[in-house]
């Protein structure tokens, strides 16, 4: 639990503060290349009062890939509570996805970075919500597939594989937004539209994909 300084000690912002100049500074220079000192200058705050925060870099980079990955999974996991058709569980999904991508890209760098970098952090904090199957995104996806399997909705699937290509589907533009340009002039006109085209796409795609096969109709066939 971080230390409470005294209210009159201290702005009522300064942990917002530090965790905002921490994310901008760790996603620009990663983990390593991060210094303290730096981060406190971002916030406009000394360094012995981000010492009394965080002790450490650690700690500090621990807590706010914690909140970032707790205020993505709690964004999602709240608008795909409220779907209960398949369709709009994967729009609800596939939308809520880059557009928290779009509007938390220093976020997106961060946990972009530390999976290059071995992924150790972001690995034990997913593996603790799979377990606890604490508002996993893609575990409740997971589940409205599997329901719209049992039900006839959709045709059989390997869940697993069918999670990991929307999530790469979602992802790839912001990544590899150089070579997107290349590939879709949109890219480079206008961002903002060729995202809205992108996720309304990606859902038609896998609502094609997902169809179920009619009777008549060799197994793993469209209609």
């Amino acid at each position: 639990m971080v230390p409470q300084a005294p209210a009159a000690a201290r702005p009522p912002d300064t942990e917002q503060r530090i965790f905002d100049a921490a994310l901008t500074v760790f996603a620009r220079k990663g983990r390593d290349g991060a210094r303290l000192r730096e981060i406190a200058d971002h916030a406009g705050i000394n360094r012995a009062l981000l010492h009394y925060y965080f002790r450490t870099k650690e700690q500090l980079y621990e807590a706010v890939f914690e909140h970032g990955c707790r205020q993505f999974m709690t964004g999602l996991s709240q608008s795909l509570r409220a779907e209960e058709g398949v369709e709009d569980s994967l729009r609800a999904f596939v939308y809520g996805y880059i557009d928290y991508i779009y509007e938390h890209q220093d976020m997106a760098r961060l946990m972009l970075n530390e999976c290059l970098c071995g992924g150790g952090v972001l690995e034990r904090h997913l593996a603790a919500a799979i377990e606890a199957r604490d508002g996993v995104p893609g575990l409740l996806l997971e589940d409205r597939l599997h329901a719209a399997v049992e039900a006839g909705e959709i045709r059989e699937i390997d869940l697993r594989h069918t999670l990991l290509t929307i999530v790469s589907a979602c992802l790839f533009p912001f990544v590899a937004l150089p070579t997107v340009r290349l590939f879709h002039s949109r890219a480079v006109e206008d961002f903002d539209r060729f995202l809205r085209e992108r996720k309304a796409h990606i859902v038609d795609l896998l609502l094609a994909g997902l169809r179920p096969a009619e009777v008549g109709v060799g197994r793993g066939e469209l209609a």
